[in-house]
């Protein structure tokens, strides 16, 4: 593909200072897409050649700053030729980039996932970001400097990570890290946006996920379907631990609060509305930071009536940690002879699938409810079950009877 490409330089005359004087300004132009920038040298509007885009002869350190105009056309031009031989795509704005970074060393891969990491910190400390966002940064950082451990290095420069480097992580995470693809595609999915931002800063000239095809499987959403449910719900429980594991698994398959909410849930967050005789739950989701809206059903009602003035510190439910509960609902379910595994993942897919949907609850309705930040999100638990397959059809026919 044939590029036109030009450098030109120019006087901002909409800016001028105290002194009279304007800045120089440096155009590159590449396929009518174009990149100004400052080249933080300033002279008088009668000393510059509007034809032959440099300063006139008589101009005070003329010499100087003509030298300086044409190391930089001649240096831009080095960088786009040099781009060219290696058929990597080139922009006016990356060309801009990579002169704004002449004589600055650009971060290695860990300085540049370690600095991310610290902007995360400084944003979850201002409530900017949520908690499990910063811990996804420290975790790739963490593997990213177990990858360069294992490879003999204690570092990568940003322009020798390539398509082959992801090959090597994407099997450095499914062997030494024991992941499965889906979990694999994610930490690349969060490398990839890493390397994005450097490459869009011009601190690299290619992005190597460019053409990489990330591997994803379809998963099946597990949930539990009403029958299981209420095996759940009416098993008599004479041990005190399963019992509240059993209630606060329930509460949140009929409210969709995720375990990291449940931990947080206080009673500042039950609204009543004495108008109507309900309430609701408002939150914002420990995970996106994105507001909930969740209606209290009747089911929620009653657990919340056994908790809510159990606890001193005003929380709802004193939760366990995340690994008892989880062996706990193992136990739980092998009582109830439940087959699936029980998470609170599990918990809040049933109360999207088997509550909501095969209820009828449109899906814009429980995007609001589960605190979805878009509607695409929520289509991922919208899995068809044969409940509402079943239903849809009878509905068919009915209408079909003539």
């Amino acid at each position: 593909m044939r590029h036109n490409f030009s450098i030109s330089f120019y006087l901002k005359r909409s800016t001028p200072r105290k002194s009279g004087e304007y800045p120089i300004m440096l155009r590159i132009t590449i396929n009518k897409e174009v990149a100004d920038t400052s080249l933080k040298t300033l002279i008088l509007p009668e000393y510059w050649d509007n034809q032959k885009k440099r300063v006139i002869k008589t101009a005070p350190d003329a010499h100087n700053i003509n030298a300086y105009l044409d190391d930089v056309n001649t240096t831009l031009h080095y960088y786009y030729k040099q781009e060219l031989l290696n058929a990597r795509h080139i922009t006016a704005n990356l060309l801009k980039q990579r002169f704004l970074l002449i004589g600055v060393a650009p971060p290695s891969l860990l300085e540049l996932f370690m600095k991310q990491m610290e902007d995360a910190h400084k944003l979850v400390s201002a409530n900017k970001i949520s908690t499990s966002h910063h811990n996804k940064h420290q975790l790739v950082y963490r593997r990213l400097c177990e990858f360069c451990k294992k490879s003999g290095i204690s570092d990568m420069a940003l322009d020798q990570f390539n398509r082959q480097t992801i090959y090597e992580l994407e099997i450095f995470f499914r062997t030494d890290c024991n992941l499965s693809v889906n979990s694999t595609a994610k930490m690349l999915e969060f490398i990839r946006k890493g390397i994005l931002w450097a490459y869009q800063c011009g601190l690299i000239f290619t992005n190597p996920f460019a053409t990489y095809r990330i591997k994803k499987e379809d998963t099946q959403v597990q949930f539990l379907n009403k029958q299981e449910i209420s095996r759940i719900i009416k098993k008599q429980l004479d041990i005190p631990r399963l019992d509240f594991v059993r209630d606060s698994f329930i509460f949140s398959c009929f409210t969709g609060i995720s375990y990291a909410d449940m931990c947080k849930l206080t009673k500042d967050q039950i609204v009543s509305d004495p108008v109507k005789g309900n309430g609701y739950i408002y939150l914002y989701r420990t995970k996106t930071n994105h507001p909930a809206f969740i209606p209290i059903l009747p089911q929620s009602q009653e657990i919340l009536d056994k908790y809510i003035n159990q606890t001193p510190s005003g929380k709802i439910f004193h939760m366990l940690s995340n690994q008892k509960t989880n062996a706990y609902l193992k136990e739980l379910a092998d009582i109830c002879g439940i087959k699936k595994k029980l998470t609170y993942h599990v918990a809040r897919h049933s109360f999207a699938v088997t509550v909501c949907l095969e209820n009828g609850i449109p899906i814009e309705t429980l995007s609001k409810i589960l605190g979805h930040t878009n509607l695409r999100v929520t289509q991922s638990y919208a899995r068809i079950t044969y409940a509402k397959v079943m239903n849809d059809m009878q509905v068919l026919k009915n209408r079909l009877e003539y």
